[in-house]
Formats: C-alpha cells, sequence, structure tokens
C-alpha cells in the first residue's frame, strides 16, 4: 500500500500535467487560430494574370489559369494584372479622355507650325511577360498610368513632327508616320511587359484659327483648281468618249461595206460559175447537135448522091438506048401525040399563031416552047 505522502505526490503529480496539457492545447488552439487569420483566397478571372510574391524569398509565381489561389497572408502577397484591351485617350475635350483637362498633344511640324492632335492608344499587358510587368511597374494597374502615355506621347511626336504643315490634311501620310511610331513604341515597351495594338488620331489635326482660316482658303483654291481640271478630264473623256464611237462607227461601215462587197463578189462568182456551166452545157448541147446535123447531112448527101448517081445511070442508059433506031421511033412517036393534041379553029385560011418546035439532039431528047 502507498503511504500518504506517496498518494500526495501523485495527485500533484496529475495535477502539473493536467495543467501543462490544457496550457500545450491553448497554444496550439492559438497557433491554429493565428494561422488560420492569415490564410487568404486569391481569385484569377479569364482576364487576369495572377501573380504570387513570396515575400521570404522574393521568388514571383505567375498564375496564367482562371481559378482559386489559396495563400499565406503572411508569408506571400496576392496580385491581379488586367489583361484585357485597354484604351489611352489624350484629348483635347475636357472630361473626356483620362485626364480631366487639356489632354491632346502639340507637334511642332517641320515648317514650324503647331498642330493640335488627339491622340486615342489601344494596348494590353502581355502575359508572357506578367514577371517584367510586376518588377518594372509595380503591383496593381500601375503599368496603365506610366510607360504607355509617356512612350506614346514622346514617339507619336517625334514622327509626326517630320511632316510639313500642309502633309498633316493628308490622312495617309499621317497614318504612315503612325505605323512606324507603332512599332517604335512597341519595341520600347516590350521590355516593361507592354504591347500596343493601334494608334490612331480620331479626330482632324487642327491649327492656330489664323493659320487655319489660311489653309481653308488655300484648300478652296485648291478644291477649285481641281474642279476645273476635273471638268478638263471630263471633257477630254468625252472627246475620247466621241473619238471611240466614231472611230467603231467608221469601223463598223468598213466593215460593212467589206461586207457588201465580199457579198457582191460571191454572188458574181457565183453568176459566173453558172453562166461558165450554162456555156459549157449550151457548147455541149450545140456540139452534140451540130454533130447530129452534120451526120444527118452527111448521110441526106450520101443518098442524095446515090440517088442522083443512080438517075444519071438510067439517064444514060436511057440516052443509051435513044441512040440509033429506037431513038428515032420515040421523036416520032411524041410528035404524032403533039399533032393529035392540036385543035385547028377559025377561018379556014387563019392558022393558031403558034409555031412548035422540035429539036433532037443526040443524046438525051429535050423539048422548048417559045
Amino acid at each position: 500500500m502507498r503511504s500518504p505522502q506517496q498518494a500526495l505526490d501523485v495527485q500533484a503529480v496529475q495535477r502539473v500535467l493536467g495543467s501543462t496539457l490544457i496550457w500545450l492545447g491553448l497554444a496550439f488552439l492559438l497557433i491554429m487560430v493565428l494561422l488560420l487569420s492569415t490564410i487568404r483566397i486569391g481569385t484569377v478571372s479569364g482576364e487576369q494574370v495572377g501573380i504570387l510574391l513570396d515575400r521570404m524569398s522574393g521568388e514571383i509565381h505567375v498564375i496564367s489559369q482562371s481559378g482559386v489561389k489559396i495563400y499565406n497572408g503572411l508569408l506571400s502577397d496576392f496580385y491581379v494584372l488586367d489583361r484585357t484591351l485597354q484604351s489611352l485617350e489624350m484629348t483635347e475635350v475636357k472630361g473626356r479622355g483620362d485626364r480631366q483637362g487639356k489632354d491632346d498633344l502639340k507637334v511642332k511640324t517641320m515648317d514650324g507650325s503647331g498642330v493640335y492632335v488627339d491622340l486615342k492608344v489601344q494596348y494590353r499587358l502581355d502575359p508572357e511577360m506578367a514577371k517584367e510587368v510586376i518588377t518594372t511597374s509595380g503591383p496593381r494597374d500601375n503599368y496603365k498610368k506610366k510607360w504607355a502615355r509617356d512612350y506614346t506621347r514622346a514617339i507619336c511626336r517625334n514622327y509626326l513632327g517630320e511632316l510639313t504643315t500642309e502633309a498633316f490634311y493628308d490622312s495617309s501620310k499621317r497614318d504612315a508616320k503612325l505605323v512606324l511610331a507603332k512599332t517604335e513604341i512597341n519595341e520600347r515597351l516590350h521590355p516593361f511587359g507592354i504591347r500596343i495594338d493601334r494608334v490612331v488620331i480620331p479626330r482632324r489635326p487642327h491649327f492656330y484659327k489664323e493659320y487655319e482660316d489660311m489653309i481653308k482658303k488655300k484648300k478652296l483654291a485648291d478644291q477649285a483648281v481641281l474642279e476645273e481640271q476635273s471638268k478638263a478630264l471630263a471633257a477630254k473623256q468625252k472627246q475620247q468618249t466621241l473619238i471611240v464611237q466614231e472611230t467603231n462607227r467608221k469601223n463598223v461601215a468598213v466593215e460593212e461595206f467589206k461586207g457588201e462587197m465580199r457579198r457582191k463578189v460571191i454572188t458574181t462568182q457565183a453568176e459566173a460559175e453558172r453562166a461558165k456551166k450554162a456555156a459549157e452545157a449550151y457548147y455541149e448541147q450545140t456540139t452534140i447537135a451540130a454533130g447530129a446535123h452534120l451526120y444527118e447531112k452527111k448521110k441526106s448527101a450520101e443518098a442524095t448522091l446515090a440517088r442522083k448517081s443512080a438517075e444519071a445511070e438510067g439517064i444514060m442508059a436511057l440516052n443509051k438506048a435513044l441512040e440509033g433506031e429506037g431513038g428515032n421511033h420515040m421523036v416520032m412517036m411524041e410528035y404524032a401525040k403533039r399533032i393529035a393534041a392540036m385543035k385547028i379553029t377559025g377561018k379556014p385560011f387563019t392558022v393558031q399563031s403558034q409555031i412548035e418546035r422540035f429539036e433532037h439532039l443526040k443524046g438525051a431528047a429535050s423539048t422548048g416552047r417559045e
């Protein structure tokens, strides 16, 4: 069994242990409360870039994806940077641009005139260079206030100052200078993580009032000259049009005449060909007819020759037969026939006044009446 003293010692130890445990629990609870009080929640949207800065080491962590980030507020700092397209307007219109007062850009031209222009700049943060932005511009939106405005004004003033006063009225020349200025601005702002997308002059540049009046008068005179040039050009174009029209008419008339001549030549050639064919047909027909007629006459002549030859042979035979006594007998017979046919009228002493003559020749007999 324990003695009373030992029991008292045990109880004392137990009380000490219990008190220690309580203090340890309170300390742990206090530490947890302190830890929980330093916990921070950061949110990164799709239009932002998160930056987590370690206070102990100075290391920077870039958070490019949107979401929630939990960090210790005692050990780290958390920032977000806007990476959307930003606009910076520098204008003479009060209360309109990024500054309340008159904020347009004054440019000294090559010929010494003062020109006032408004500028509008569109730029954005380069998410890949978020570390450079935070180290050069500081946290939050300081980059919007530091670099874009100053560099844009200085560089645009230099490039636009290379123009003459008259060239300022030519928008193409102004735009060409702004393109060059934009290229140099981006080169200068690249180390700061800023990229310029666009630099424009939204309003027409203006000069001193006296110079504005001179420019207007000159432009009116130039416009009058251009109008006269336009009229002269229109008259020349009209002249060219009339020349072309008359040339076309002439060409059409020439082509029509050539076509008519070709048609007449073709018609004449066709008619000549038809006449030639007709002449050849007539020649052939006439030749055939002449040949047939010649053949017919030849045959007729042959027939006549044969007939005449036969007649001549008959006459010769008759002549031969009449030679000698036979011929005399025939003459006497003919004489008898004629006497028998004679008719005696009138007075006994009157005889019809008609003389008959007989003639007998050697060969064929012939008679005649007078």
